[in-house]
């Protein structure tokens, strides 16, 4: 099996995958841990969500904005056993905005002076893994690094007096363990890694209005917001079946009841947290890559991933979904260059206050540059 074919399957699993339940976004895959000798990788993905519904006869507007999906990638072979790589992506994030007619963005002091302005929130995470690879005998090898992340959030309620919450960026670390077992000749490999909660002590202000009884005041309170992005766990496996063919797939499961987002003003206010979960995910994917030339290989594959049926938040209104993906990878000299696209079938939704998302789907595409030191 050529490295193309290997390249090609990787990049229909990771460049465009980035429509995922919940916030994921890069699956926060280590593939490049396993590539020969030392390499460089770039890598960036873009997708444009189109999530719409109507709560009341009033129509939500397309909510989901497109975001791009970068990733950064060095790794090194220091001995025959000894592996390092260095990895930047950005695993979580969020960028939602409903129209101004939405119930949601009605702000009930504004008849007061209260202030104006849309449902929204973006949640912006990016991280920096720093990874080591140690091979035992008979194709065994133990993985374990560290992890530092950021993260940052901004949310908008006016249905809930004009609620705002704005936390800064804080950084704070995790760890991943992990096993992989290979066997070359028939381009077999599977590895199983565990990808720890990460706890954010976010420093936040929440504002909101109140009515005093005319015109509407302006609250401030400074205060510190416990978040933690999930554990996860990634099962990623793959096999030459025939010369020139190779089936893959993964599983990857979150843990999304872990991630709370619970300011205390605004659970005053409303009495609930301002983003929780009620189910975790697990994301299913299978695929076949082939080796058309020496310079071309090229992949398709497919994700499925269970709709849960429980009403899900106005800031991610989308449940499940089942996806379908080719890309395809050319060799000049010591470059892989990879490009793919896929289309995402997004499950339909209720949300905790009435509104029914349906009918909603995504295009990804997404390129990869793999460049050899050796």
């Amino acid at each position: 099996m050529k490295k193309t074919l290997l390249q090609a399957c990787a990049l229909c699993m990771g460049a465009t995958s980035i429509q995922a339940g919940g916030l994921d976004r890069s699956g926060q895959g280590i593939n490049i841990i396993f590539e020969e000798g030392s390499v460089v990788q770039l890598r960036l993905g873009y997708a444009s969500p189109d999530v719409s519904g109507e709560q009341n006869g009033v129509e939500s507007g397309d909510v989901s904005n497109a975001f791009f999906s970068p990733g950064l990638a060095y790794k090194r072979s220091f001995t025959d056993k000894l592996d390092f790589a260095l990895i930047y992506d950005e695993p979580f994030g969020a960028d939602i905005g409903y129209s101004a007619d939405y119930p949601l963005s009605q702000n009930p002091t504004a008849a007061f002076g209260g202030r104006s302005g849309i449902l929204r929130a973006s949640a912006d995470v990016d991280s920096l893994t720093a990874l080591l690879r140690y091979k035992l005998d008979g194709g065994f090898s133990a993985i374990g690094g560290i992890r530092a992340q950021r993260a940052s959030a901004k949310v908008v309620v006016p249905a809930a007096a004009g609620y705002e919450f704005d936390a800064d960026a804080d950084t704070d670390f995790g760890y991943l363990v992990g096993v992989a077992w290979e066997k070359p000749e028939i381009a077999a490999r599977v590895s199983l890694v565990y990808n720890s909660k990460i706890t954010h002590d976010l420093s936040s202000t929440e504002s909101f209005n109140v009515v005093p009884p005319v015109p509407a005041g302006l609250q401030t309170i400074d205060d510190t917001t416990r978040v933690e992005t999930p554990q996860s766990i990634n099962l990623d496996f793959q096999t030459g079946v025939a010369p020139k063919t190779l089936v893959f797939g993964s599983i990857r499961w979150v843990d999304w009841p872990q991630t709370v987002v619970a300011p205390a003003a605004y659970v005053g206010i409303v009495g609930d947290n301002l983003v929780d979960f009620d189910d975790d995910t697990f994301t299913y994917t299978l695929g076949m890559g082939y080796q058309f030339s020496e310079a071309f290989s090229g992949a398709i594959s497919t994700s499925y991933e269970k709709s849960n049926g429980t009403e899900v938040s106005n800031l991610g209104p989308t449940d499940g979904f089942w996806s379908i993906g080719v890309g395809g990878t050319y060799t000049v000299e010591n470059a892989q260059i990879s490009g793919g696209v896929r289309y995402t079938d997004i499950g339909d939704a209720t949300t905790t206050t009435g509104g029914e998302f349906s009918g909603n789907s995504a295009w990804s595409v997404g390129l990869q540059l793999t460049y050899s030191l050796n």
